[in-house]
């Protein structure tokens, strides 16, 4: 491909430079501060707060930069000085070694958790590598027998059940083995440590999209007995069955998150082995839903397609955006399975995959932030744009919705759902006329620059090996590709799509 310019996203924009102001600003933010408050901390008017905060005034005097960063107990590279220059600091009244460790700690976890950003495909590989492999769908992603169904189902045959009494989980990532993924808080007395990773998140990398929101969580995947047996399935088998209870979006992070933290660690010091990863041991079999809360993603491979050829979307996800998958190229759209809101009237509108698909192509392909699972009224599908035309398309067979199955992150030990829209040229082309190029998430990517997003990638077998192969690829997104690419007869009836010429 000599001359070809491979996946395309367009340049961010110039990126202003993280200063004195924005670092205040973040701080009073995290820790719930007014400007009067933080001044009087820091002994400062609050006008001339207000300034720094808005840029209006800079900081260059380095006496100053160090009184900053002695009083908020902040590295001295946060405010733009040399590492060490504090280190002659004069000690103060309640200051002594255990506020060094903390910030020593504070700072090896800031390490590893940029370290677990910048490598989280090769960790899952790696993850994936302490499993037996037969529980292995493709690279960095696990499953067990049942639960990729032989050939894609249509999204209605996926039968979803309610429990309103589930058992408390047993792993919460508070236990003594998450000990080295959790720092020390500086003013917390002896030795005392964060005690959920999402508030060490909070304070020390929040990402820009850092809600926790009501979800549903995963208890169960079993078979409907009383139904009747699905076309191309075992005749003594029903329709799949996924059983739900509720959770919160920081209770899965506070475990997903942390058994990568620990990943991570390992993979730094002594390398990946059980020995070195006491909290992923203590999960143990990562198949059992009920022993910690799980929070399903449903990704969603989006494939156009017009006059015998096919092509896909495919999104770059931005670490500093989003908490988990940040870094990496992912199908979109792509999303945790939550209602749109907290009353009973959004759980039981949205307590549904092809609803919670239609929100994520809402807001990720056309930017509609209203639909991204804020909104206090509840969303009225049948009426509502573009939900109401998504139906109608999907009943007329211009778009078709199926579902490959589950699957587990080897690295976070997230579950996946793994879906694929197919929507026909005309269709997609007038739904999405207005599609956006970037959203909170990340970027569309497109095949270069002169390509317009909306065109996709193309939906081939030599496109599909170079990206699985070669590019940092999220595994669930790996799996929609190859399950797409297996079922491509049944999903694309009429396209003549080869393997190898």
């Amino acid at each position: 491909m000599t001359g070809q310019t491979w996946l395309w996203t367009p340049p961010p924009p110039s990126p202003v430079p993280v200063g004195v102001g924005q670092l205040l600003r973040a701080y009073r933010q995290a820790h719930g501060l007014t400007q009067q408050q933080l001044a009087d901390q820091l002994g400062f008017d609050q006008s001339y707060v207000s300034k720094v905060e808005s840029g209006r005034r800079a900081i260059h005097d380095i006496s100053t930069l160090r009184h900053i960063a002695r009083h908020l107990e902040l590295a001295p590279e946060d405010v733009g000085l040399a590492p060490g220059t504090l280190a002659e600091r004069r000690r103060e009244p309640g200051r002594d070694s255990l506020s060094e460790q903390a910030t020593a700690s504070q700072r090896g976890w800031r390490v590893t958790r940029d370290t677990l950003n910048r490598n989280r495909i090769r960790l899952a590989k790696a993850a994936a590598g302490l499993y037996p492999e037969a529980y292995r769908l493709c690279p960095g992603l696990l499953t067990r027998p049942g639960w990729i169904w032989p050939q894609p189902l249509d999204i209605s045959e996926v039968g979803l059940r309610w429990a309103d009494e589930v058992p408390e989980p047993a792993i919460t990532g508070g236990e003594p083995e998450t000990d080295g993924a959790r720092p020390l808080i500086a003013d917390g007395g002896p030795y005392v440590r964060y005690q959920r990773y999402t508030r060490a998140m909070r304070d020390l990398d929040r990402p820009t999209l850092f809600e926790n929101r009501l979800s549903f969580r995963l208890v169960d995947i079993a078979r409907d007995d009383a139904s009747p047996a699905l076309t191309g399935q075992p005749a003594d088998g029903g329709r799949p069955l996924l059983s739900f209870g509720h959770t919160t979006y920081f209770d899965a992070v506070d475990v997903c998150e942390t058994v990568a933290h620990e990943t991570a660690a390992a993979m730094m010091s002594s390398g990946l082995s059980w020995p070195a990863l006491p909290f992923r041991r203590r999960i143990g079999d990562p198949f059992d839903l009920a022993a910690r809360p799980v929070l399903p993603s449903i990704n969603t491979l989006t494939i156009r397609v017009d006059r015998g050829a096919a092509s896909f979307l495919l999104h770059r996800r931005s670490a500093g955006s989003v908490a988990t998958a940040g870094g990496v190229y992912h199908v979109i759209p792509a999303g945790v399975f939550q209602p749109s809101g907290i009353t009973p009237v959004h759980h039981r509108a949205d307590f549904d995959l092809w609803r919670n698909i239609m929100r994520e192509l809402s807001e990720e392909l056309l930017g509609n932030t209203e639909h991204d699972g804020n909104s206090s009224t509840p969303i009225d599908y049948a009426a509502d744009e573009p939900f109401r035309a998504f139906d109608e398309a999907r009943r007329d067979g211009r778009i078709r919705v199926s579902c490959f199955g589950v699957g587990i992150d080897a690295l976070t030990l997230f579950s996946e759902i793994l879906t694929v829209v197919v929507i026909e040229a005309d269709t997609f082309d007038g739904m999405f006329a207005e599609m956006v190029h970037s959203n909170a998430e990340g970027s569309v990517v497109s095949a270069g620059p002169n390509r317009a997003v909306a065109e996709g990638i193309p939906f081939t077998y030599a496109t599909l090996r170079r990206l699985i192969d070669g590019e940092p690829l999220a595994p669930a997104a790996a799996a929609c590709l190859e399950l797409a690419w297996r079922h491509r007869e049944l999903l694309l009836p009429g396209l003549r799509l080869r393997a190898a010429s």
